[in-house]
């Protein structure tokens, strides 16, 4: 009986162990975001930022006048662009690849300024928000770009914008598709009439409407 009780007492915590490994190789890793380009005066917590430098969960980048940082935050991006004079803190950076889909969780909060970038598809439950004091941007699979004003800029795909408003504190959902803006002093959707602000090589491939045609030179 002796033996038999200590046996079903080690595979007990055998299995015991076997689930906190399981559970411990499931739980979310933190992300990172590596800085790939700096002009001009930027900060990256208290020290000037450089190319190399990685931002995580509670960095905080700050740029100067006619400066400009570009980060790649891997899976939780890819690519992200900090305008001049602004300030940006990484709210949540993590990724958990431990089912069939990396699911991914990015918070951006803007409280100068602005950010842009293009966002790779993700899974369904991946969320990627950039948050300003008034407006919450939820994107997906899109080129953006946000201000601390709550202006919201989309290229392509859709995102789906709560603006907060400031004196009711009213909360209204605008669905801003490539194209078109959101102006948070209407408030309201209105067209998009600036340049796309990622650079050609990053953003999302276009594609073609209709069948393709390819033409020989034309003899002389």
């Amino acid at each position: 009986m002796k033996i038999s009780g200590l046996i079903s007492r080690l595979a007990l915590y055998g299995s015991v162990l076997a689930l906190s490994g399981n559970l411990a190789s499931a739980a979310p890793q933190a992300g990172k975001a590596e800085v790939t380009a700096v002009k001009g005066s930027v900060t990256l917590g208290d020290k000037p930022a450089k190319t190399g430098d990685v931002a995580g969960p509670g960095s905080v980048i700050v740029t100067g006048l006619a400066s400009t940082a570009d980060l790649n935050l891997g899976v939780n991006g890819p690519t992200l662009q900090v305008q001049p004079n602004a300030k940006l803190t990484f709210e949540e950076l993590s990724f958990d690849n431990s089912g069939p889909d990396t699911v991914v969780a990015t918070k951006l909060s803007v409280q100068q300024g602005r950010v842009a970038g293009y966002v790779k598809k993700s899974s369904s439950q991946s969320t990627y928000t950039v948050v300003t004091p008034t407006t919450t941007a939820a994107i997906r699979g899109t080129t953006y770009m946000v201000d601390a004003d709550g202006s919201v800029w989309v290229w392509d795909g859709c995102v789906e914008v709560t603006y907060r408003d400031p004196t009711t504190s009213t909360l209204t959902r605008f669905n801003v598709c490539g194209g078109q803006r959101f102006d948070p002093r209407i408030p309201g959707v209105v067209i998009n009439d600036l340049p796309n602000p990622v650079p050609p090589q990053v953003r999302p491939p276009v594609t073609p409407i209709g069948p393709v045609i390819i033409l020989s030179p034309s003899k002389p």
